[in-house]
This record gives C-alpha cells, sequence and structure tokens, in this order.
C-alpha cells in the first residue's frame, strides 16, 4: 500500500468517526442559548447570566414530580430563575405551566419577558422529602434539560462566572450558606433607635411540634432577652422542601448590645441538602442591613477599655489564675479563645470561680463547645463571648492549656486574631473602683457577704 492510499484510509477513517460522534451527540447547542443537560438525581445546578436589554425569552425544560408524600404530587426537579440583587424569583416551572406526562413534567416554549439585568438559572432535583434513600423519580434524570433562549436576539444572554449575590441595602452582618453544623455570632452596639432588616432562611421541623433546626435569633447581649426568633409565627414558606421556612422584616432596636447568633444542624443545609432547597439556597442563614446604618456599630470588647485581668498569648502547659473581689453589682464581658475539638474535648479553655463562704467555690462560667464559635483558621480554634452581671463578692478566673497547639506553637492553622488566644475580662461600663485584684502571693480574703 502507498503512503497516498494510506492517507485515504487515515480520512475516511476520521470522516467516520467524527460522523458518529455527530449522531451520538446531537444537534449543536442554539447560539446565545443557556443550557442544561446530563443532570443527576439530587443535584443543584446553578448558572448566573446577564441580559444586556429587555428582551423576551423562551424556555424549554423536563423536570419530574414527587408522589411520596401520602399521595400528594408535587415537582421533585425543576428549574427556576432568580434575579441578582434581591434574590426574588422571576419565573418557575410550576402547575401553570407544565405538562404531565407520566412522572415527568415539560414545559414547551414558555415566553416571558427579562428586563436587564443579571439573573441565575437554577434546577435542583433532591425530591420534596428529607431523605437519603433512592426515590421513584431518579429514574428520569436522563430525560431533564433545560434550555432558555431570546430569538428576537441571540446575544441578549451572556453566561458569567460566579454565584449569586444578593445585594439588600446597607449592611450590616450577614452569615449565609451555612453547611452542617455551623454556628455564626456577631455582637452590634446600637448608639440611637434603629432598624434592622432581616432575612432569614431556615428549616423548622415538622415533626411532633414545630422546633427550630437551622435557625437564628436576637437577643440583648446583657441581658439575654430575646427581641427577634426564627419561628413558624413569623416565617413564611421559602420554596423546595415544606421545612424550609424565610423571614423577610423590619424589627426596631433600641440603644444597647446586641447578640445575633446563626445555627445548623447535621443535615440538610447549605451543600448537604437531602429535600429540594430553597428558591434562595445562598441565603441559607440570616443578613441583616439597616437604613440606619450609621447608628449601629460593631461590638468589640477588646475596642473598648483595657481589660481588667487577661491572659493572652498564653503558650502550652500553662495553668493561670486571678483572684479579684467585686465590690458592687458590675456588668463584666469576658472574652476567650482556646482549643476545643467537641463537646467534651477541652484542651486550652478558660473558667470562672465564685468563692463561697465556707471556702468552697463553685463555677459561675465555663467555656465549652456549645457556648463557642469558631475562631477561624483550624476547626478546633474556637471563642466565646460571655455577659455577666458580678454581685459583690470573690472571684477567680481561670485559663489552662495542654502541651500542643498554643500561642507558643500552632500543630494546625491559627486562630484569626492569634494574640487573643486565652481570656480576658472587661468591665462593660466603668464608673468606678469595682474591682480588687488580689496578687497571687497574698492571702485570699472572705468573699464579701
Amino acid at each position: 500500500m502507498n503512503s497516498r492510499n494510506r492517507l485515504q484510509i487515515i480520512v475516511l477513517s476520521l470522516l467516520g468517526f467524527f460522523v458518529i460522534i455527530r449522531l451520538f451527540s446531537g444537534p449543536p447547542s442554539p447560539h446565545g442559548a443557556i443550557i442544561f443537560s446530563k443532570l443527576d438525581a439530587r443535584e443543584l445546578r446553578q448558572q448566573i447570566f446577564q441580559v444586556s436589554e429587555g428582551v423576551t425569552v423562551v424556555i424549554d425544560a423536563t423536570g419530574s414530580i414527587d408522589e411520596r408524600r401520602s399521595g400528594e404530587m408535587g415537582l421533585a426537579a425543576y428549574p427556576w430563575i432568580t434575579h441578582d440583587g434581591t434574590g426574588s424569583v422571576v419565573w418557575e416551572m410550576d402547575g401553570s405551566n407544565t405538562i404531565l406526562e407520566g412522572s415527568l413534567a415539560h414545559v414547551k416554549g414558555d415566553e416571558f419577558v427579562l428586563e436587564a439585568g443579571t439573573y441565575t438559572l437554577n434546577f435542583v432535583s433532591y425530591g420534596q422529602l428529607l431523605s437519603r434513600s433512592r426515590a421513584p423519580f431518579w429514574k428520569d434524570n436522563r430525560k431533564w434539560h433545560v434550555m432558555i433562549q431570546s430569538p428576537e436576539n441571540e446575544d441578549a444572554l451572556r453566561p458569567i462566572s460566579g454565584v449569586l449575590k444578593t445585594e439588600l441595602g446597607d449592611q450590616v452582618w450577614a452569615a449565609t450558606a451555612l453547611g452542617r453544623n455551623e454556628k455564626r455570632e456577631y455582637f452590634f452596639e446600637v448608639l440611637r433607635p434603629a432598624e434592622l432588616d432581616i432575612h432569614a432562611i431556615g428549616q423548622l421541623s415538622n415533626g411532633d411540634g414545630i422546633r427550630p433546626v437551622d435557625y437564628s435569633l436576637i437577643e440583648d447581649a446583657v441581658t439575654g432577652q430575646v427581641v427577634w426568633y426564627f419561628s413558624r409565627d413569623n416565617t413564611t414558606w421559602a420554596g423546595g422542601a415544606q421545612e424550609n421556612r424565610m423571614f423577610e422584616g423590619n424589627v426596631a432596636v433600641q440603644p444597647g448590645i446586641y447578640r445575633t447568633v446563626a445555627v445548623t444542624d447535621s443535615r440538610h443545609n447549605y451543600g448537604s441538602w437531602e429535600a429540594n432547597p430553597p428558591y434562595n439556597p445562598n441565603g441559607w442563614g440570616v443578613h441583616l442591613s439597616s437604613s440606619t446604618r450609621d447608628r449601629i456599630t460593631t461590638f468589640d470588647p477588646w475596642m473598648q477599655d483595657e481589660p481588667v485581668i487577661a491572659f493572652i498569648q498564653v503558650g502550652d502547659d500553662a495553668r493561670l489564675e486571678k483572684t479579684f473581689i467585686v465590690h458592687r453589682t458590675t456588668p463584666v464581658v469576658l472574652y476567650a479563645m482556646g482549643e476545643i475539638t467537641g463537646p467534651n474535648n477541652g484542651y486550652d479553655l478558660a473558667w470562672l470561680d465564685q468563692l463561697e463562704g465556707d471556702g468552697g467555690a463553685h463555677t459561675l462560667w465555663e467555656m465549652t463547645y456549645e457556648n463557642s464559635v469558631p475562631a477561624g483558621g483550624a476547626q478546633k480554634n474556637r471563642k466565646t463571648v460571655k455577659f455577666l452581671n458580678l454581685e459583690p463578692g470573690s472571684y477567680v478566673l481561670h485559663y489552662k492549656s495542654d502541651e500542643s497547639h498554643s500561642y507558643e506553637n500552632w500543630n494546625a492553622h491559627e486562630p484569626e486574631r492569634p494574640e487573643r488566644w486565652g481570656v480576658a475580662l472587661f468591665r462593660l461600663r466603668g464608673d468606678g473602683p469595682e474591682f480588687t485584684i488580689i496578687d497571687s502571693s497574698a492571702e485570699v480574703p472572705a468573699p464579701v457577704q
């Protein structure tokens, strides 16, 4: 065989190969279309796209229904579109635009207008029930698809990289896209009467009684009085599974110091969904903003007066304590940072004892896994802020560390503020000599009665 014949065979083989690829790959994607294909069960797929001008768009999609909930029929796999900036739903597959075919739900040529802006196309396929078991609709996944395009302007839709970022005014604090077993908190001070705009998404259990599972709250940091709480009474359905709930509203706050906390458990949260997520999955958690932002400031005890007592930059194998007397009822703030890996595994931590008249003592406060939050760096780095009203009497502040992972020598990633490793006690509002610090070598007096 000469070289020319060999070349012809190679060319014909390549042509045959491309013909086969073309047959199995189907027709080419339309220009300017946003397409989801090869979708899997238990998936959340998102694509941000930009609309250059107001246009009419057409959407074709196929999803599935879910009939597992006591015979009720609802969508188990479906698309929707959200507006970047507000998180609001501008289009969704629902009963008004679908055609049912067995377990499949089709949208064929649904037309609607999209104004100029940025949007996110979403598709989800976890189903309605909180369950990790296989569901009947999973078998439909090869038929699921979404295509959105603008026939009048093929260049109007442009995919862009990134995730949905909701802008909700003058942000005070945000803890969103929270995953499993997360706890975030934020302390802020209101200088003059103000209003907070709260956007929160979480989960309320539908079991015996309604209980919060993934939730948030705001409380007076000094008194512990709750001023706002994520509950059944003040939330509405957030889309997706029935347990997904959301709060959108305003709360008036008076001058004072407040604590916001957001908590998730080990199941059904951002990145580990067990049923369909809400329409704004990235908002799972809480977002605070305010039109009176200038009246609100972050509260950090380290930005106030110098601490009354401080054991900081603590090294390995430390056993530190300081006795002090409180002469009159005094509000204080304790800030502690240490190493805690779980509920019963504290290695570097602080506690406060109150001395009793018979020479004994009882622990008034202790740093634990439950009352602390991540301090940045390694997961075992924890921090806590505690407000207490100390009655007249004698107290001992303690801090201990083990033989590793301390300010002297980190064996994992250090926390965000490593210089604060230890404990510090601050006077909340200092206007007089409420404390007497007892030198460690001096005799400790009897507690004040």
